[in-house]
């Protein structure tokens, strides 16, 4: 599982890495006020404020990968019902031997297509039968088996939560950061002085006056964009993750109801002493 997470990981950074190498690169090389220009600021072309940009794409992919890991997980668990190792027959009925041969064949089911949850439980639930002869206590081992099952596929999703937590956080940090970036540029801003009058009776009247100049206008406006571009993508990517998140868990817990229910369905409820 580790080994899974770690590779994930690397994936995301060179992602990560791909990702800022080419917004940087249109952002330096697109002309200067141009609608281009400004798409890749907002991607977080120019540094170092691009690092935030960084930070929450990093995040973004991680939470992809192990989407996409998950619902690879969940097609192969679902894919054990296709072995019907259950009599989905109606009014058919199990008897003590049959339960023991139940066992032994998920057991070469498992051979051919590897262990899984459904298998997990068949077994758990015939094995409890098998000590205690009673359907009311494989009824509850199936109850206990199915609720640790369901905290370990949790425990799965701890770096997933994590990023997905992470991206709003960065969005914030951003937005943060370049508040302040900007307050602290006009505190520095040097005012120039504007050209007097020509005109001895204007200059005599003129009150003296002074402007910001072009490049700290231009700082101030970096800093403010930074701030707002990076809530902005932070809102977009988290909005995308979760809903793919909501449909990952919705699919989850779909599949523990359908294996508990396949089990007492085809296995608890039809035997009979």
């Amino acid at each position: 599982m580790f080994s899974q997470k770690n590779s994930q990981i690397v994936l995301s950074l060179g992602l990560t890495i791909l990702v800022m190498m080419v917004v940087n690169v249109g952002y330096m090389f697109t002309p200067h006020g141009s609608s281009l220009e400004n798409v890749f600021f907002a991607l977080g072309g120019k540094m170092p404020g691009g690092l935030i940009h960084a930070a929450i794409y990093f995040c973004f992919f991680i939470c992809l990968f192990g989407i996409n890991a998950m619902n690879k997980r969940m097609r192969r668990e679902e894919h054990a019902f296709s072995a019907r190792i259950l009599p989905e027959i109606e009014q058919f009925v199990l008897y003590p031997e049959d339960v023991n041969e139940i066992k032994l064949n998920t057991i070469e089911v498992e051979k051919h297509m590897g262990a899984g949850l459904l298998t997990d439980l068949i077994k758990q639930a015939a094995t409890k039968f098998r000590s205690s002869h009673s359907p009311a206590e494989s009824l509850a081992m199936v109850e206990t088996v199915s609720d640790m099952q369901r905290k370990t596929v949790e425990k799965d999703f701890w770096l997933i939560n994590t990023c997905q937590t992470l991206i709003p956080a960065f969005g914030f940090l951003g937005t943060v950061l370049g508040m302040a970036a900007a307050i602290l540029n006009m505190g520095k801003a040097q005012p120039t002085a504007m050209a007097a009058p020509t005109d001895p009776a204007e200059a005599a009247a003129a009150i003296p006056a002074a402007a910001i100049s072009s490049t700290d206008i231009q700082t101030l406006i970096d800093s403010l964009g930074t701030a707002f571009f990076t809530t902005i993508l932070a809102i977009v990517l988290g909005i995308m993750v979760n809903v793919l998140i909501k449909r990952l868990e919705t699919r989850v817990e779909d599949l523990h109801t359908g294996m508990k229910r396949y089990v007492v369905e085809n296995l608890v409820n039809r035997i009979q002493l």
